[in-house]
């Protein structure tokens, strides 16, 4: 195209300083396919970095601009958002998209690039996985940083980071007492998912509800280094740990939304997770925990182990989507060593120390006919918090917990305890032992 002067001139400017936006956007999705959903921009290779969407829009404009560029970047992403418009696409389920094709949860591959919003670092090659893979140097850093038992469940939670989905319902938590590499395993998924995961910390999700906009289309959440920190509340890690329903996210200066957040969470660190307030086993029991082993004493450290772990990244891939196989297998129950299991149940312990109470046969016993008031059994259990020096729960909180939790103890809550010619509230089944006295 020329102007009145007989220069030349891009066909998508209508003179020297006036671009045709809707001839732009034609041109340039034409080179570069695009969807805007919700806002955001998608290629084929999933979530599109803005920044560099704008690089690449100034770049061709240089072409034919040459006053107010920055401005004319922005109005040509802000034109763009509405030309690449797109009903929001559904989680895929059923495929794993990869750099050069997809892959279905049966085994087959399709070398075909769809529009997805989850696209992993990975060149598949059918061939590896068909044959006898196995990457060398990983698994051997494993299975010295865990027992066998427990790289199996770290192969199928691994996998299970592949699809957006949350029905396995766990998080997981690799405990050490420092220095096993632990965070070799984070810079190995950071090369895989890219775009697809981001660092973070549970105190944020649960804490900073600008944070949690940040889930949005993303299969993974790292918090490679824990903090000892009880959390002060566990609502919304519960809800994205099942995201069985919506949730409301919220950006910075825009309004709030409803989204399906399907990231998961692994976290590394030298302790347990503790709820502060939360004493119930919702949070407990979406826990999955490893500890890891004593790293050989003659072990070198060696500084490039994660480069060599790369260089097997697409045999680590394979290990991991047959980890996923045999989750789906197993109807998305995971297979936990009896080692996993005690750590649950000690983070149970920890967290909430009223079973081990009831389990203390010199403070109480049991029998269909013994009754306790609810003040005389909370005053037993503040004196046994005492005499083994851990906190005790409020009133209110032990009473709540003995009655969500009565039928594990054979007990049942009633308002009808005697005590001093009155009926007072207690519990049937159980009584205090004061020496060897049960009343």
């Amino acid at each position: 195209m020329n102007d009145k002067n007989g220069i030349d001139l891009p066909d998508w400017m209508l003179d020297k300083v006036t671009v045709n936006e809707q001839k732009f956007c034609r041109m340039f999705t034409e080179r570069h396919p695009l969807k805007c959903i919700g806002g955001q921009f998608f290629d084929h290779d999933g979530e599109v970095d803005e920044n560099a969407l704008g690089n690449e829009i100034y770049s061709i404009l240089l072409e034919g601009v040459s006053f107010n560029l920055a401005k004319k970047v922005t109005q040509i992403i802000d034109t763009l958002r509405h030309y690449c418009y797109s009903k929001p696409l559904d989680p895929d389920k059923n495929f794993i998209h990869v750099n050069n094709g997809k892959l279905d949860l049966e085994g087959n591959f399709y070398p075909t690039r769809e529009f997805c919003l989850n696209r992993l670092n990975i060149d598949y090659d059918p061939n590896i996985r068909n044959g006898a893979y196995y990457p060398e140097r990983f698994l051997k850093f494993l299975l010295e940083l865990l027992t066998p038992e427990d790289v199996t469940t770290l192969q199928e939670y691994l996998g299970y980071l592949l699809l957006p989905s949350n029905k396995g319902q766990k998080m997981m938590f690799i405990i050490g007492q420092g220095g096993e590499g632990k965070s070799r395993i984070g810079i190995v998924l950071r090369n895989i998912f890219q775009g697809n995961m981001i660092a973070g910390s549970l105190q944020q999700v649960e804490n900073n509800r600008f944070f949690r906009y940040n889930l949005k289309n993303k299969l993974l959440m790292l918090d490679d280094d824990m903090q000892p920190q009880a959390l002060t509340s566990t609502g919304y890690i519960k809800r994205i740990v099942t995201a069985e329903d919506l949730i409301d996210i919220e950006a910075k200066g825009k309004q709030s939304e409803q989204a399906l957040l399907y990231s998961r969470f692994l976290c590394f660190g030298n302790c347990t997770p503790k709820a502060l307030y939360d004493k119930s086993e919702g949070f407990v029991r979406r826990l999955i925990i490893l500890t890891t082993q004593t790293p050989p004493p003659n072990r070198i450290n060696d500084p490039y182990i994660a480069e060599k772990f790369l260089a097997e990244k697409e045999k680590i891939f394979c290990w991991m989507y047959d980890g996923l196989r045999r989750l789906i297998e197993n109807r998305y129950r995971f297979t936990l060593s009896e080692k996993a299991k005690q750590n649950v149940r000690e983070s149970m312990r920890d967290n909430c120390n009223i079973p081990e109470f009831l389990e203390d046969t010199d403070r109480v016993v049991y029998g269909e006919t013994y009754r306790v008031t609810s003040s005389a059994l909370y005053d037993c259990y503040l004196r046994w918090c005492e005499d083994n020096a851990l906190n005790a729960l409020k009133r209110e909180s032990f009473v709540t917990w003995l009655r969500q939790n009565e039928g594990d103890f054979h007990i049942k809550y009633s308002y009808h305890i005697q005590s001093e010619g009155k009926h007072v509230r207690g519990f049937t089944g159980i009584a205090v032992n004061y020496s060897t006295t049960a009343y």
